[in-house]
């Protein structure tokens, strides 16, 4: 795949595009007509390559592989130097804090410990799944023919295996964009189930018993799904929440329900800077959510930054309360667009995202704090030409 094919991918993505009425400002009508792109999954598969192609130059090692130093291993270092994670001034009265580049990452402190490994190995060649493993993570390998991409599962014992998805059609959305078939919602809480959209269906593995079960939803509502509980799979009707009628689907076997509404899902922060991907709930019904800043947010130096993605947290109960921001400097320091949704709580105070580059990591975040740690380095795929999206189990 050239260079200019991926430009020119790109250029078809967003042509027939509105421009954003937001503000005036240029930077920030471009930046959020194309966010809205992976407002509610992983996004076009063939837009988000064409942008890690357009934006991203690497250093890479003598078998291909983007560099990263191995890691000193430590637990005992936690708070990262202020001079890498910043404080900023407020924005829009919540907190603000600065995270370091993409290329700045490898020096953050790594975090042992987790459920998930120190490497995600994303490889061809990985054992299949066997029954009975459930999952902590699940990625599939999109690119620009997603037909439907190479599928890893990322055991609870932290073993990467590989999952036979022949299954599976190739997947479109309405208006014949490429899409993954696993959205950012399609791991259950507890990691026992796996859903995969299809065109008209909802393809379900179960990890535990080694099956898969179908389910016909209305076309092009699969992309909207998620996990109600750990056995309770919803999407939305025609009209869609919350006007539409939305259909349960118990995936134990023990009925489907039909109901009105989309499901009860928090608010992290109400204003107009626009959220994109999960909504994860502490077990303190604190809420975070990743999101593009409509305005610039002035930086640890004192000068505004435009165009920015940041991750929304809060460890109270109270929508707005207490709100901290995870900035995120993006395209110009490495990160894709949409390049940091939550994946999950490690504990009451402690979130997990993704930074999405060409050297993608998990990284663990105090909320409130400058304490930002390494987690997991994403390794065994091709920046430019595959680009890892991942569902989490509740790793709490």
């Amino acid at each position: 795949m050239t260079d200019q094919r991926l430009r020119d991918l790109l250029h078809e993505q967003v042509a027939d595009l509105e421009p954003s009425d937001l503000s005036g400002a240029a930077w920030a009508g471009a930046r959020r007509i194309r966010q809205r792109r992976v407002a509610v999954v992983a996004g076009s598969a063939v837009a988000i390559v064409a942008v890690v192609a357009g934006s991203l130059v690497l250093a890479r090692g003598d078998g291909g592989e983007p560099t990263d130093p191995a890691p000193t291993p430590t637990t005992e270092q936690t708070v990262v130097p202020s001079s890498v994670v910043a404080p900023g001034r407020d924005y829009r009265g919540a907190k603000t804090w600065w995270a370091p580049t993409s290329a700045q990452e490898k020096d953050l402190p790594l975090l042992r410990g987790t459920p998930l490994p120190d490497e995600i190995d994303l490889a061809e060649g990985a054992p299949a799944h066997p029954a009975g493993v459930r999952a902590v993570a699940v990625y599939q390998l999109a690119g620009e023919s997603v037909a439907p991409g190479r599928v890893v599962v990322i055991g609870a014992d932290r073993t990467s295996y590989s999952l036979d998805v022949g299954r599976l059609d190739r997947v479109t959305d309405e208006q014949g964009n490429a899409q993954s078939a696993l959205t950012q919602e399609s791991l259950a809480p507890d990691g026992k189930h796996v859903f995969f959209v299809q065109d008209s269906s909802l393809e379900v593995y179960d990890l535990m018993k080694g099956s898969w079960s179908s389910y016909d939803i209305v076309p092009w509502m699969g992309e909207q799904a998620l996990w109600l509980n750990s056995a309770e799979v919803w999407t939305p009707g025609e009209l869609g929440p919350p006007d539409g009628v939305g259909t349960t689907y118990d995936v134990t076997g023990s009925g489907i329900d039909s109901s009105s509404g989309g499901p009860d899902v928090p608010r992290v922060w109400d204003t107009s800077d626009e959220p994109f991907g999960p909504i994860r709930v502490s077990r303190k019904d604190g809420a975070a959510q990743a999101m593009f800043l409509a305005e610039p947010a002035t930086g640890p130096t004192g000068g505004p930054v435009g165009g920015t993605d940041a991750v929304a947290a809060r460890v109270g109960t109270v929508e707005g309360e207490d709100v901290h921001l995870l900035v995120m400097p993006g395209l110009d320091e490495g990160r894709w667009k949409g390049c940091c949704p939550v994946a999950g709580w490690l504990d009451d105070e402690t979130v997990l995202l993704q930074s999405r580059s060409g050297t993608s990591r998990i990284l663990a975040w105090r909320v409130g704090t400058p304490d930002l740690q390494r987690v997991s380095r994403l390794v065994g795929w091709e920046p430019g030409e595959e680009v890892p999206v991942g569902s989490f189990a509740d790793l709490r």
